[in-house]
């Protein structure tokens, strides 16, 4: 059952490493493909793929990006530098 956009809107460390991150401002394509950012927006009902995204830590940590309680903004700004430098 497709879950409402306003349901995901969360950002949360994965067991699997991965961070969960719901942005209603995501980057391109192209940038997600460099930093092997999953879009997974479309098999949660999102109108667009790219709403949910699945970003490896460890892209956290390359970027010098710690990983706390200000998960949210932190994926906020490294998408916004990600997205200005491609």
């Amino acid at each position: 059952m497709p879950q409402k956009p306003h349901t995901l809107e969360h950002t949360v460390l994965l067991n699997d490493g991965n961070v969960f991150h719901y942005t209603c401002n995501p980057p391109g394509y192209d940038v997600l493909k460099k930093y092997n950012i999953q879009p997974i927006g479309d098999s949660l009902g999102c109108g667009d793929p790219r709403e949910v995204l699945l970003i490896p830590s460890s892209l956290y940590k390359k970027r010098g990006h710690k990983i706390g309680e200000d998960l949210k903004i932190v994926s906020e700004i490294l998408l916004r530098k990600l997205d200005r430098e491609s």
